[in-house]
């Protein structure tokens, strides 16, 4: 079976006992592994009825203790065991096992890397649970799957702007998948994300406006933030699309405030945060802004930023002076 055909059975609520996914196109897999809980798992239930397990940290019997464990609140549970073949041979062959006597109430999800599927051990795993092989897509592939990326934020991507994007990013999906969120962010209420909007936002954003923005901000230079704003302006920004990136950008700053206060690793934070090649790229800045700006800055800059957006969306004044009053306040911490 394939990553699509899986996809389709999961939304048609067939639901099978065991899965193994396997390969080396990580994004995918996790897709996956992410419309298979939704399917599963009822919101709220989360705690009683999803065990994940890891194959270099666990054995066969905690592996099965939780497979064979009775739902609370809900139908099913989920044992997911992230790098199977980590665990020892006799261990595996243990899980497999179960595998073909699964129990019905608890769906086993095992993961690993491409491996030998023409081993025993894999060719007896396969007759009995739902294989998927996530291989990396053909560069020809990735422009479709990116026009359906967008699709999840109700937008239609362009194929000039699918391969334009393509062009500059590489196939990393997980890298793409960041750029689009961002791509879907920027073009704001229209439905279209076209080839010169892949232009305008592949770098930090706008070439750097709203790092440089958020720099001012951390340092309170009205100044420096006004001039950062006009320079937007001048380039074709709208104060709507400014206000929404820079949403999204403190939100960033936030996550990594929090990553580095549990002294996660600049490269764990990265994994951890799958934002995409303009983020890796650019992570030193992200960083160094992370720490200029204090919680409570933050904190503020949200608050002030909703008021600015309603402000946009509703009221009678000019966009420039509500973006002139959201970029005092954020500067100086009082209300314009």
């Amino acid at each position: 079976m394939n990553p699509e055909q899986l996809i389709q059975q999961i939304d048609r609520g067939r639901i099978e006992a065991v899965y193994f996914f396997s390969g080396d196109e990580a994004y995918r897999k996790e897709e996956a592994m992410d419309t298979l809980v939704a399917r599963v798992v009822e919101p709220g239930t989360e705690a009683f009825c999803v065990d994940v397990l890891r194959g270099d940290e666990s054995d066969a019997a905690s592996i099965l203790t939780a497979a064979s464990l009775v739902p609370m609140m809900t139908d099913r549970r989920l044992v997911v065991v992230r790098d199977f073949h980590k665990l020892p041979q006799k261990d595996r062959e243990a899980v497999v096992d179960y595998a073909e006597r699964p129990v019905p109430s608890t769906v086993l999800v095992l993961e690993a890397p491409r491996v030998n599927l023409k081993t025993r051990l894999y060719e007896r795993l396969a007759a009995s649970a739902v294989s998927v092989v996530f291989y990396p897509l053909f560069p020809e592939k990735v422009p479709s799957w990116l026009q359906q990326q967008a699709k999840r934020y109700g937008k239609r991507l362009t194929p000039e702007a699918a391969h334009q994007l393509q062009a500059i990013v590489g196939t990393d999906l997980g890298e793409l998948a960041g750029e689009v969120e961002k791509l879907a962010v920027f073009v704001g209420g229209r439905d279209t994300i076209a080839a010169g909007d892949v232009e305008s936002t592949l770098g930090p954003v706008r070439g750097g406006t709203v790092f440089d923005i958020a720099e001012a901000v951390g340092e309170k230079d009205l100044v420096r933030a006004l001039v950062a704003y006009e320079r937007a302006i001048d380039g074709g920004d709208a104060p709507q699309a400014i206000v929404a990136l820079f949403v999204r950008h403190l939100v960033i700053l936030w996550k990594i405030r929090f990553l580095k206060r549990d002294r996660r690793t600049d490269d764990d934070i990265k994994k951890k945060l799958q934002l995409g090649w303009g983020f890796n790229r650019f992570y030193n800045r992200y960083a160094a802004q992370s720490r200029l700006l204090a919680g409570r800055d933050l904190l503020s800059g949200f608050e002030a930023l909703y008021e600015a957006d309603t402000a946009l969306k509703s009221s009678a004044l000019p966009p420039e002076h509500v973006m002139r009053r959201l970029l005092y306040t954020l500067c100086t911490g009082h209300a314009a």
